[in-house]
């Protein structure tokens, strides 16, 4: 059997959707841009009656022909299943974001690569910080719509069908985000040991006293929010830094972990700085999916001048 391309593929896929639907419905498929100029083709099927679209990934669908784990047929009935799940929430009230009185308490802000995402911050409301970017997103709340957590980007073009400027929108998000999204840090011990709880597992005492020792020699902090979702973001959170750097009576290192997420070393602690880029970038190519990849090096945190500073 001659394999077909990924573009003959969505040709043929569309073909066996438009057996399953209706006369009055539309197929599209379009290419949508994600963070750090990740790319994939989106399929949405549009039908009368429904306002909720869901946005449909193809390339795991095509992955899945091309290891012929599933038939062409059988993936026109499971995107159909998507789509009759998602269209049975028809009567979702869209205005819990086109009206800015019920949006603006959901407005935060999180933390991207600046270079990385040039191109698709044309578009997009933000403030460039240190080589990173902030930019700003709706939370979306599951009583919207039911069973989804998800978030909206925010574009200038909201900005303007909300009627505010960009300051207006920064303001909010500070506001929020610090609220809704407190500062979590917490030891690399603490988490591990409770991921082992919540699957059941209890070290024995010794095994706790051995790992507390060993993480003792260079403890490692994971600095989030309490959702541990764009958590990186607290990174610019007024004071945070300070009042961890005067806690541990030390400047500290930041490892950008993930968009969501990342490592305080308190800097007395560690001297050898030269393999510290070089581990950044080996996790970020193997370990963090490459839409939540932060940066490619690790920050410096001055207490003394209060000041975060990429590396010299």
């Amino acid at each position: 059997m001659k394999e077909i391309s990924f573009n003959e593929f969505v040709e043929q896929l569309r073909e066996a959707l438009y057996q399953r639907v209706d006369k009055d419905t539309k197929i599209d498929v379009h290419e949508t841009t994600k963070n750090n100029g990740i790319t994939y083709h989106g399929l949405i099927i549009m039908k009368k009656g429904c306002n909720i679209f869901p946005n449909i990934r193809l390339e795991g669908f095509y992955a899945s022909f091309k290891e012929r784990i599933s038939t062409l047929g059988e993936i026109a009935d499971e995107i159909m299943d998507i789509f009759e799940s998602e269209c049975g929430k028809n009567n979702l009230e869209l205005n819990f974001f086109t009206d800015f009185q019920r949006a603006k308490e959901q407005i935060m802000f999180k933390i991207i690569n600046y270079e990385g995402n040039r191109k698709r911050l044309e578009n997009l409301p933000h403030i460039k910080f240190l080589d990173l970017a902030l930019t700003f997103y709706y939370s979306v709340e599951q009583e919207e719509i039911p069973g989804v957590k998800a978030s909206i980007q925010i574009e200038k073009s909201h900005l303007e069908l909300w009627g505010i400027d960009e300051g207006a929108l920064y303001d909010l998000a500070m506001k929020n985000t610090v609220k809704k999204m407190p500062a979590s840090c917490r030891t690399i011990f603490d988490i591990i040991l409770n991921i082992l709880e919540e699957d059941g597992i209890t070290p024995g005492k010794k095994a706790i006293d051995d790992f507390k020792e060993k993480s003792g020699e260079v403890p490692m902090y994971v600095l989030t929010n309490p959702k541990n979702y764009f958590g990186a973001a607290v990174l610019y959170y007024p004071g945070v830094l300070k009042n961890i750097g005067r806690a541990f009576e030390s400047d500290l290192i930041v490892l950008p972990s993930s968009i969501h997420e990342v490592i305080l070393l308190p800097a007395k602690k560690w001297t050898d700085y030269d393999s510290l880029n070089e581990m950044i970038e080996d996790i970020n190519k193997n370990h963090v999916a490459k839409e939540e990849v932060l940066s490619n090096h690790f920050y410096y945190y001055d207490l003394e001048r209060d000041e975060l500073r990429t590396p010299d």
